[in-house]
């Protein structure tokens, strides 16, 4: 017992601010060294003992803690805690979980006390206070204690990081199970799942999920396996499609092939818009309300019946000395063609072949007169 009184008020400053350094926990058989080198080189009255030993320490300690206003509190024999959150001193706190979650979705309570470097039994305590502060988010499991970032958190730390990683992972837009776990750096239990489907992370498809940032590049791999058959359909309804219908073969060439718009149903709409942007790139397509239509090849189809209407008309017996003439010949003719048995397909098309035919018409005329 040293023959001067420890000066607890400067040893109280000291152990509150070696605390603050370990995120509020001081750990004496850490830190003693530090306390007493810091006692020692402290500015205290000569009434008060110059220097402390390991006991003198633990002694002087207990008094502080004993006092009703003191801010440092004994978690147990050779803890204590202060609070760093009632101090105003949490930035450091708030930090590493930023780095923390910019880096991984979910943690285990286990990263948490590594992270902080905190003694098994405090971990506890620790996320219970950063829970309470809306720090982290605690994942209800049955058999172990996962965090996510809390509300407080989230618009410091952001979470594009984690949405650029399931995209990066994502082949064709979705994640195996251990893709997935590889992500998020935890198992994918049933509880985790639950959270990432409520955070409109992922969507669960039976063991394989599929990434909601990532739905436009789903979409881009449905395209490329339906394509040609769509593709089939345009050609076969002389390559213009009403649009209700394009986008109900879409629809069915995406069914017959998953059940993906049965278990998204939150997102059908989603997958089924960029499955239709993809095609409507990858075919050359173009919408013309009320029709859709493969541009190039209706073009392409439009000259070769109006051609084939031109030259059919002569062939009708009928006097033909003016343009007049042709399109009273031709126009009719053209009204018999069907492309479809969509009438908005038809009419669309055969409003192109009559107003190709009456080009062609005009230009033939044109040249007859110049000549």
């Amino acid at each position: 017992m040293p023959l001067r009184p420890t000066d607890t008020d400067l040893l109280a400053d000291i152990c509150m601010s070696v605390a603050l350094q370990n995120y509020g926990f001081l750990y004496t058989d850490r830190v003693n060294d530090e306390i007493r080198s810091r006692y020692e080189s402290g500015e205290k009255s000569r009434l008060k003992a110059s220097s402390l030993s390991q006991t003198e320490i633990k002694k002087a300690m207990d008094e502080v803690v004993s006092d009703e206003y003191s801010e440092l509190q004994r978690l147990r024999t050779g803890v204590y805690y202060y609070d760093p959150f009632g101090a105003g001193d949490d930035q450091g706190i708030a930090d590493e979980l930023t780095a923390l979650f910019r880096q991984q979705l979910v943690v285990t309570s286990e990263e948490l006390r590594s992270r902080f470097d905190l003694a098994i039994d405090d971990i506890d305590f620790f996320a219970e206070e950063l829970t309470d502060r809306n720090l982290v988010r605690r994942i209800a499991t049955g058999e172990r204690d996962y965090y996510t970032i809390g509300s407080r958190l989230k618009e410091q730390a952001g979470e594009a990081g984690v949405d650029a990683r399931l995209r990066e992972k994502a082949t064709y837009g979705k994640l195996s199970h251990d893709q997935l776990e590889k992500v998020i750096n935890v198992s994918a239990t049933a509880d985790v799942i639950r959270y990432l489907e409520a955070e409109e992370f992922v969507i669960d498809l039976d063991g394989e999920y599929l990434v909601e940032s990532a739905i436009s590049r789903y979409g881009q791999y449905l395209a490329d396996e339906i394509g040609d058959d769509v593709a089939a359909e345009f050609e076969n309804s002389g390559y213009v499609l009403p649009e209700t219908e394009f986008s109900q073969v879409v629809e069915n060439e995406v069914s017959e092939r998953s059940d993906v718009l049965a278990q998204a149903r939150g997102v059908r709409g989603n997958i089924l818009k960029a499955t239709e942007e993809t095609l409507t790139e990858d075919l050359g397509l173009d919408a013309d309300s009320p029709v859709v239509r493969q541009t190039d090849e209706f073009e392409s189809y439009i000259d070769r019946r109006a051609e084939e209407i031109k030259r059919e008309v002569p062939s009708s017996g009928e006097r033909l000395a003016t343009e007049s003439d042709f399109r009273d010949v031709g126009h009719p003719m053209i009204d018999e063609i069907h492309v479809s048995t969509a009438e908005q397909a038809n009419e669309y098309a055969r409003d192109a072949i009559r107003n190709r035919f009456d080009e062609m018409v005009r230009e033939d005329f044109s040249v007859d007169t110049e000549t």
